[in-house]
C-alpha cells in the first residue's frame, strides 16, 4: 500500500471513530432530557449502538491497514562495521525493531548472521569514510558471505555511510556546545584517502558544525594527506583548541597520529582532546577524552 494512501485511510478511520465518539455522547445527554418520550428515547439508543458499532469498524479498520502496511513494508536492516569495536553503534536518528536489525563488521562476514532473503535489507555502512570498502568491497563481500552460506540473496539496499549523517553533526555541537569559550576552536582530523578525489564526509562534517556552531572556527586535518593535522593546529586562530577525531572507534590512529598537547603548546596554544566522533552517538559518552587511549595492534582504523 502506498504511504500516502495509507495516511488517507488512517485519517478516515480516525475521523469515523470520532464522529462515532461525539454521536454517542450527543445521544447520551439526549436521554437525560425530562421531556423525552419512549419512542425518542428508543431511536436515541438504536444510534448510539450504531455509533458504537461505527466507532468498532474504524479500530479493526485501522488494525487491517496497519497490518497490511506491516507486511508490505516488512524489512530487515543489516549493520555492518568497518571492525568489531564498531558493532554496538546503530544509525543515528533512526529507529529500528530490535528483531529484524542484524550486525556483522566487514572482516567476518561469512561467520555472522545474515538476514534471510524474505523481505528487503537496509544495509547500513557504519564507516566514517566512502570509498572502495564501504562501497565495491562491502557489495562484493556480502554477495560472497551469502553464496557460502548457500541462501538465496535479498534485495540489498545500501544507505549512506556513517559519516554522511546529519545527525553525527548535530550530536557533536550538542555535546560540544558547553565546552566552548570564546577563544576555542575545533580541530577535526579525519583519515586520509588514496582515491583522487577526498571523501566528502569530513568537509561536510565541519561545514554543517560551523552552521551549528556559528562563530566557531572548525578546521579540519588529515592524518597522511593535504592538510595535515599538525599543519592545521598551528594555522588556527583559536588559542584553545577542542580536538576531535573523526573515526569510528579508538585506535592506531588515536595513539600515534592526533597532535599532541605538546605540540598545541609549543604553538602557544592548549589543546583539549574529545572522543571519536562516532562514540559521540552513545548516550554515554564523556564529553571530555579524560583517559589516555589504549593502544590497539592492527591496521588503521576508518
Amino acid at each position: 500500500m502506498r504511504r500516502h494512501l495509507i495516511t488517507i485511510l488512517l485519517s478516515l478511520c480516525a475521523l469515523l471513530f470520532c464522529t462515532a465518539l461525539v454521536g454517542s455522547i450527543y445521544c447520551g445527554n439526549e436521554l437525560t432530557a425530562p421531556d423525552m418520550t419512549a419512542e425518542k428515547a428508543h431511536h436515541l439508543r438504536h444510534l448510539i449502538y450504531f455509533h458504537f458499532a461505527v466507532a468498532q469498524l474504524a479500530v479493526i479498520g485501522t488494525g487491517i491497514i496497519l497490518y497490511l502496511r506491516h507486511r508490505r513494508w516488512r524489512r530487515y536492516y543489516l549493520l555492518v562495521s568497518y571492525n568489531e569495536k564498531g558493532l554496538s553503534l546503530n544509525p543515528p536518528g533512526i529507529r529500528m525493531p530490535s528483531a529484524r536489525v542484524y550486525r556483522c563488521h566487514l572482516g567476518d562476514l561469512h561467520s555472522c548472521e545474515l538476514p534471510p532473503a524474505g523481505a528487503p535489507v537496509i544495509v547500513y555502512p557504519m564507516f566514517m569514510l566512502s570509498g572502495h570498502s564501504s562501497g565495491a568491497k562491502l557489495e562484493s563481500s556480502l554477495t560472497a558471505a551469502y553464496a557460502a552460506k548457500g541462501i538465496a540473496e535479498p534485495n540489498l539496499y545500501y544507505q549512506p555511510v556513517l559519516g554522511a549523517s546529519p545527525w553525527l553533526a548535530k550530536t557533536a555541537a550538542k555535546h560540544i556546545r558547553p565546552l566552548l569559550t570564546p577563544d576555542s576552536g575545533i580541530l577535526v582530523v579525519a583519515h586520509g584517502s588514496t582515491l583522487s578525489t577526498p571523501p566528502p564526509e569530513p568537509s561536510l562534517f565541519c561545514r554543517r558544525l560551523r552552521e551549528l556552531l556559528p562563530g566557531t572556527e572548525v578546521a579540519l586535518g588529515y592524518f597522511s594527506q593535504h592538510p595535515e593535522a599538525g599543519a592545521e593546529l598551528t594555522r588556527m586562530q583559536a588559542s584553545h583548541v577542542l580536538l576531535l577525531p573523526f573515526l569510528l572507534t579508538d585506535g592506531i590512529h588515536t595513539t600515534r597520529d592526533l597532535p599532541t598537547e605538546a605540540e598545541a603548546a609549543s604553538c602557544g596554544k592548549s589543546l583539549t582532546r574529545l572522543p571519536v566522533a562516532a562514540a559521540l552517538l552513545t548516550t554515554a559518552a564523556p564529553l571530555l577524552y579524560e583517559t589516555s587511549p589504549q593502544s590497539y595492534p592492527g591496521s588503521p582504523k576508518k
